[in-house]
């Protein structure tokens, strides 16, 4: 699967497949945003809620390295 044909999936079925098949790697928190990075097999997957009402607002797909840079101080 490319990042596009991840972006592709309806909503649901792109969360089942993180769940399923993604492994988690990192959260972080900005503002009243919560940001959780996803590994799926060989590309990225960062999810935005918002954490005061509890709603998914993004999932972005990637491969760019270089968008995992606010990620580096909790990754280990």
């Amino acid at each position: 699967m490319q990042p596009t044909d991840f972006t592709r999936l309806p909503a649901q079925q792109q969360l089942d497949t993180l769940y399923f098949a993604g492994d988690i790697l990192a959260n972080r928190y900005e503002g009243d945003n919560i940001f959780l990075l996803y590994n799926l097999r060989d590309f990225y997957v960062e999810l935005r809620y918002d954490a005061y009402n509890s709603q998914l607002h993004q999932v972005t797909a990637f491969r760019n390295t270089d968008k995992l840079e606010p990620y580096l101080p909790y990754l280990a």
